[in-house]
């Protein structure tokens, strides 16, 4: 590790009730390398920085930034952004954990491309794909959701984590992911032509009905 060449990272910040900032961390599917995390431990030992916290999003939040020290400490780190690229929450798949049952890696990569593909959308999209029905991706509570079974993939839209948590519309059923992705790129379509102004998915899909939702991917 102390022979480890640095890298930098991409950074966004986040303002706190406190007076401070958070800087997130973005990464892509949780992933650091040594260098990058060479980088962040530096950092904080030169700061005196209280602590790294990791997010729902498989990202990581260096809390305790003092605001005179923002600027600084960006540069210190690598790249400041004001918001971070859309990402996906990826459980490790079939390569890595014994419960899996198909690999997750590569497709999560594709949904964050398609997502970047087919916006600007009316309001943010979460993804999770789970690599089984355990669901460590959190895939049936993201706007976008992609469950494991033997045959492919369950293909979820609409999901909610909020006030009012339910699952996606389920709009595919062990499908490949060739096919998930083209039912996908159809709900993308249809949530930014129909969403209003700061609307997530799932109120879009409230508010139009669910067979809407379906009728659109299935056209």
């Amino acid at each position: 590790m102390h022979n480890t060449t640095t890298e930098s990272v991409i950074v966004m910040p986040v303002e706190r009730k406190d007076d401070t900032y958070a800087l997130r961390l973005c990464l892509n599917q949780g992933l650091m390398t040594p260098g990058m995390l060479r980088r962040v431990l530096e950092v904080i030992e030169k700061y005196n920085l209280p602590s790294l916290r990791a997010t729902t999003g498989q990202r990581m939040n260096l809390e305790g930034i003092p605001t005179d020290k923002l600027d600084e400490i960006c540069d210190a780190l690598g790249t400041r952004v004001e918001k971070c690229a859309p990402g996906a929450t990826v459980c490790p798949g079939k390569g890595i954990c014994k419960y899996g049952i198909q690999e997750t890696a590569d497709l999560g990569n594709a949904i964050v491309a398609l997502v970047k593909k087919n916006g600007p959308y009316p309001f943010k999209i979460k993804s999770g794909v789970s690599g089984c029905k355990m669901s460590c991706g959190l895939s049936y509570v993201r706007d976008i959701g992609l469950v494991a079974t033997a045959k492919g993939w369950d293909v979820l839209f609409g999901g909610c984590a909020t006030r009012n948590a339910a699952p996606g519309v389920l709009i595919g059923e062990s499908v490949s992911a060739d096919e998930a992705l083209k039912l996908l790129e159809k709900a993308l379509i249809f949530y930014r032509e129909n969403g209003k102004k700061r609307e997530r998915t799932a109120a879009t899909v409230a508010r139009l009905g669910k067979e809407a939702l379906l009728a659109a991917v299935k056209a």
